[in-house]
């Protein structure tokens, strides 16, 4: 059952836009029907204009990612999605292995052609990917890893128990024997200095949405160390063809939003791209070295509710380079399509699945994409209209028009400050104007009823997310020393322009920088002392903080703090494609 606090949220948003989507919501809330709310979707192929598609996708979208409680068997549907793209793999392997040199076998029609391309394909991939580096060194994730669960997932605590590696990895031994990591375990657990060896990765779920979860794999903990580093080595090369897998984000959003003005560029977005990159295909692709080394590194079996399966992917979500690989493989793919067509690859862009492409090469694009096994996923793939969708940007005719979605549903005030800013940003975010906040406002509101008056003080910019409630200017609190400091229009060297209009601070430069109230987590420092010396110094030379250790999700509360308004006291969250690998 949903918080009544949240339902007020839920009615004042439907009861404001008022179209027929809104009022079926308000119903199957009314009625607790989660599961029939959450297979609601809307299409922007079925609208004519964009500001109808965003009140409707406001209110089907607000809870269709939710984690709500439903009867449905969430886990049992990501094992079903795990076997459907095996049946899919081991039917692309069939297809694909005529095409290997050692099993070469043309005889169909067009088949020919085929086998010409995919060896271009290889020659773009080649020329992308280089030589292969000479050593590799190990890295650390924040996630678990097949022996490494629960909260023992700390780099120091990975660097304590027994390292663990799949047999064709083997070789791995080799470089790890250099490493801080190996010594301290050799000097203080001699018993633990020889790694143990398993079959493959584990299979599990997170949540993805209320009728689903999203399976990934836990790989033991010295194949992730290394695929980790390998991509790395990925991310570096494929700067070379300008795909940033650190900033792409941005400029993907940037271009969905040119192209939904113009129309000359398809944003093409795939079905469980990560488990449906089959066996075969890096076999056919990848030079000889570079094919050897990740073949050895990935994981080759699956343990699944109890029994270990030989999968027909080639790696999945959890490995340390499935990310970059798949990003390889699509980008040198309608790379070399865009190529042999007579245009400019370099106007291709992918970042994961989320591939963009030129319009007029995007139909041999996606009939590549399905040949060699991939399923573009027709209902987030646009080549024509006024929509255009990548990396989280939906957009109509350069109008942001992409929902609000809540996961976590709120019950703590820092989940409450993020809904509120989370429809807020539906009004005034990525340079709309301010048309909507009406329609908006009210639920706003609501969800700032929820949070305890000293809490619903803290206003601030946007820029530090959800630290603060995100408002005009006019409501900032500005803490200048000891003092409560008001915005106002005198001169100053300063401007800051807010949703709504610009203002100066009137406080001279030289003087204390300002600082506004945010409320703030405090995470727990796990002290070095519960590791032992060489632990620690193998940790230090990871990158761990002198101070102590930060597990995972490691927050022990919130508190009321201060963060300066601009310069170098607040960073910007990186932005990870994947933050459940080991």
């Amino acid at each position: 059952m949903l918080d009544q606090q949240l339902i007020r949220v839920v009615n004042a948003l439907c009861e404001d836009v008022g179209t027929p989507y809104s009022y079926a919501v308000k119903r199957l809330v009314e009625e607790e029907k989660w599961i029939e709310l959450q297979q609601l979707k809307v299409s922007p192929g079925s609208y004519q204009d964009g500001e109808t598609y965003f009140w409707d996708a406001c209110v089907v979208d607000l809870l269709r990612k939710a984690h709500l409680d439903t009867t449905h068997d969430r886990r049992g549907a990501a094992v079903k999605t795990f076997w459907e793209c095996e049946n899919q793999n081991a039917k692309t392997n069939a297809r694909l292995s005529r095409f290997l040199p050692e099993t070469l076998l043309l005889e169909e029609p067009g088949e020919n052609s085929i086998h010409e391309f995919i060896n271009v394909w290889r020659k773009e991939l080649d020329c992308l990917l280089g030589a292969l580096p000479q050593t590799l060194y190990p890295r650390f994730g924040k996630g678990a890893t097949y022996a490494d669960r629960g909260k023992l997932t700390t780099i120091p605590d990975k660097m304590s128990v027994l390292p663990l590696l799949t047999a064709d990895a083997w070789w791995l031994k080799i470089f790890w024997s250099d490493t801080a990591w190996c010594r301290a375990l050799t000097d203080s657990r001699p018993y633990f200095s020889e790694p143990g060896f398993v079959r493959g990765n584990r299979f599990t779920s997170v949540p993805k949405t209320g009728l689903t979860d999203r399976g990934i794999c836990i790989e033991p903990s010295l194949n992730i160390s290394y695929q980790l580093d390998v991509g790395r080595i990925l991310k570096t090369r494929l700067k070379r063809i300008g795909i940033d897998l650190l900033e792409g984000q941005h400029l993907h959003r940037v271009l969905a939003a040119s192209a939904s003005i113009a129309g000359h560029l398809a944003t093409i977005d795939m079905s469980n791209a990560s488990d449906t990159l089959c066996r075969v295909l890096p076999k056919l692709l990848l030079p000889t070295a570079w094919f050897d080394c990740l073949d050895s590194l990935r994981s080759k079996f699956t343990e699944i509710d109890g029994s270990w399966v030989r999968l027909e992917k080639f790696s999945s979500m959890g490995n340390g380079f499935t990310f970059e690989l798949e990003t390889a493989v699509f980008a040198t793919l309608a790379r070399t399509i865009v190529r042999l067509n007579g245009g400019d690859p370099d106007k291709v862009r992918c970042y994961g699945d989320d591939l963009i492409v030129p319009v007029e090469h995007s139909k041999d694009v996606l009939s590549a994409l399905a040949f060699f096994g991939f399923t573009p996923n027709q209902r987030k793939t646009f080549v024509e209209g006024p929509f255009r969708e990548s990396c989280g940007g939906d957009y109509w005719l350069g109008l942001p028009v992409r929902a609000h979605f809540i996961e976590e549903l709120p019950d703590e005030p820092q989940k409450w400050i993020a809904l509120a800013n989370g429809i807020r940003r539906m009004a005034f975010g990525h340079g709309v104007n301010r048309v909507r906040w009406p329609k908006l406002r009210r639920a706003w509101l609501r969800a700032l009823d929820a949070l305890p008056s000293d809490i619903r003080r803290l206003r601030g910019p946007d820029h530090l997310g959800d630290l603060v409630i995100h408002d005009t200017p006019n409501n900032w609190e500005v803490i200048w020393d000891m003092g409560v400091y008001k915005p106002c229009s005198l001169n100053a060297r300063a401007d800051f322009v807010g949703p709504e209009k610009p203002v100066r601070f009137a406080k001279a430069y030289y003087g204390p920088r300002p600082m506004i109230r945010v409320y703030e987590p405090v995470p727990v420092v796990l002290p070095w002392t519960n590791w032992v010396p060489d632990v620690q110094f193998a940790s230090a030379l990871a990158g761990q903080p002198e101070d102590g250790v930060t597990p995972r999700g490691g927050v022990s509360g919130f508190r009321f703090g201060l963060h300066a308004m601009w310069g170098s006291d607040w960073t910007p969250p990186r932005e990870s494609s994947d933050d459940s690998r080991g």
